[in-house]
């Protein structure tokens, strides 16, 4: 894959604010940490919107037969729910990769403030076009990104359903299954498997491959240039 063209586009929101704009934003704001696996956003929930202090984040559809969707991942100092801030927020569910740390703003206050603050409303739509374009390239990276990279996103996915179910980042599929998925070979497959064991950021078994390093899986994908 090329080196040149476009990385994703991070936002760190608040370095987009003065400073008396952001102690106005988080006026009311609640910090908590969440335990990796648990689900920060609900879609039947009231609107919401959190700062990722640290730690990482999937933003997923799901259908009631159980099957998902992976939109986007979250990572530190970005938004989530920056739709709710000034529109009906999409249904999607938040789910908690690693334990981090969500700052949860005020809703209301920060759609005040938005309606008085030019500052405050171009940080939320220029957080809002950069998760668009990170959309895009996530979708691209599932066919266009690199076997390792395509890896990545595969093994991150089934890894976060897994988390989900029970309760751990591990991946039930053989090297072929994973070849399948993103369209190389066995053989291909099992070499990348093996420099990801080798780096530690993968532990594998038979039938099993558990995720022990996600941030660094998640960097993978996030490094996808297009």
């Amino acid at each position: 894959m090329s080196t040149s063209g476009l990385a994703r586009e991070d936002v760190d929101f608040l370095s987009l604010l003065s400073d008396a704009n952001r102690r106005c934003l988080l006026e009311g704001s609640k910090r908590t940490v969440f335990p990796a696996g648990s689900i920060a956003f609900h879609p039947e929930g009231p609107p919401a919107s959190f700062l990722v202090e640290r730690g990482l984040a999937r933003a997923y559809y799901s259908v009631p037969d159980g099957r998902q969707a992976t939109v986007t991942f979250i990572h530190a100092h970005e938004l989530i729910g920056g739709t709710a801030l000034i529109s009906r927020p999409p249904r999607v569910y938040v789910q908690v990769v690693v334990e981090s740390t969500l700052t949860t703003l005020d809703v209301e206050s920060v759609r005040n403030l938005a309606m008085t603050e030019i500052e405050v409303t171009i940080a939320v739509a220029t957080h809002l076009a950069a998760r668009v374009r990170n959309a895009f390239q996530l979708i691209a990276v599932r066919s266009l990104g690199n076997i390792r990279e395509r890896l990545a996103y595969d093994l991150l996915d089934r890894a976060c359903r897994s988390q989900l179910t029970v309760g751990r980042l591990e991946v039930r599929a053989t090297h072929s299954d994973l070849a399948d998925s993103i369209g190389s070979s066995r053989e291909v497959v099992s070499r990348a498997l093996r420099d990801l064991r080798v780096a530690k950021i993968l532990e594998t078994a038979p039938g099993i491959i558990r995720v022990v390093d996600p941030m660094h899986l998640a960097a993978i994908v996030r490094a996808f240039v297009i």
